[in-house]
């Protein structure tokens, strides 16, 4: 019973707010906006979040960047070291499939396989392959040590970043 009365209660409330509300709309009363109030513009869509990138994209690419780095410096000594089959097979192999060899066993060893890793992987060899020069121009001494500073003037040389020595006739 006590259910029923006030449910009765709530809709006499309700009726009462009702006729109070159309009794101002007749007499041309104005009453502050409501929360229900129609908008007469569709509101602007919410922009989406952006997305982060990866962690593991960003550990990627910072690999393929490495690997690339040393499979350029493992070809570049084993062509120097004194002969000996396996720096002869090095040497001889160069740098991309050094590099591939070193992506095999991170990829399928370490399980980097899934789509941020080989995005990232993907992104930092090409980068590696096409700024090493530009970074040995900013850090010249750290490329000597790993290279030689002969090495080191062809590359800049080649990628155009350095004018080539003048020789006297």
């Amino acid at each position: 019973m006590l259910d029923s009365d006030r449910q009765k209660q709530e809709f006499q409330a309700r009726v009462q707010r009702i006729q109070t509300r159309l009794l101002e709309e007749q007499s041309g009363k104005q009453r502050p906006a409501t929360r229900l109030t129609h908008m007469p513009a569709a509101p602007k869509a919410a922009m989406k979040p952006r997305r982060r990138i990866p962690l593991g994209g960003t550990l990627a690419l910072v690999l393929g960047l490495a690997i690339l780095l040393g499979a350029n410096v493992t070809a570049f000594q084993a062509g120097n070291a004194p002969t000996g089959f396996f720096a002869r097979a090095l040497a001889s192999a160069g740098p991309l499939p050094i590099a591939g060899a070193m992506l095999f066993v991170l990829m399928i060893g370490l399980g980097m396989r899934d789509k941020p890793h080989v995005i990232g992987l993907a992104l930092g060899l090409p980068l590696m392959y096409f700024g090493e020069p530009y970074l040995a121009w900013l850090a010249p001494e750290l490329w000597v040590q790993m290279y030689s500073a002969d090495h080191v003037d062809t590359m800049l040389i080649q990628a155009g970043l350095r004018a080539p020595p003048v020789v006297p006739l």
